[in-house]
């Protein structure tokens, strides 16, 4: 499982809060009031719906750059820090995973998701890979939306010294 993915800025402050139980972000008046706070105007309107400079919503693309990250050599990507994880099955229900990077690590997550060109990602749709083949030529053009979305997320998280927090669910 695990079919959605919503990654936000997550302030260098809160990392080690996120790393202890980053569920209690969700419901933090201080983390709310951040995210509340930021521009919510600087959006990029090539983007795909839900991605901008301060969210990024991978939907249920996130698995297809996980695939063609783990494709591409060399390994292990720094690109893969972005949409590493898997939700959880529990008896009581699906867990889902949260994702953290740091602000150290946002530099080369973000120059390693720059290196993938529109050609890798063509590639790696007409060989079969993704989860629309059958409808290739408007895939790419949507997974080269998405990667640029990321890249401008990116850098505005390295421009203001800022983490990712990302949810799959």
């Amino acid at each position: 499982m695990g079919i959605r993915y919503w990654g936000r800025p997550l302030p260098a402050h809160l990392i080690e809060t996120a790393r202890t139980n980053p569920r209690l972000l969700h419901i933090d008046d201080e983390y709310d009031d951040y995210l509340w706070q930021l521009p919510q105007d600087e959006r990029d309107e090539s983007a795909p719906f839900g991605c901008g400079k301060h969210e990024l919503n991978l939907d249920k693309a996130f698995n297809d750059f996980r695939s063609l990250w783990e494709s591409l050599p060399p390994a292990p990507r720094p690109a893969l820090e972005l949409v590493d994880g898997w939700v959880t099955d529990h008896p009581r229900g699906w867990i889902p995973h949260y994702g953290i990077i740091a602000p150290d690590r946002i530099a080369a997550v973000r120059d390693d998701v720059a290196r993938t060109e529109e050609a890798h990602i063509r590639t790696f749709i007409d060989s079969g890979h993704g989860s629309y083949g059958d409808e290739s030529e408007s895939y790419v053009r949507y997974l080269v939306s998405l990667h640029n979305a990321m890249i401008t997320f990116l850098d505005e998280r390295l421009a203001r010294g800022e983490g990712v927090l990302y949810t799959i669910a």
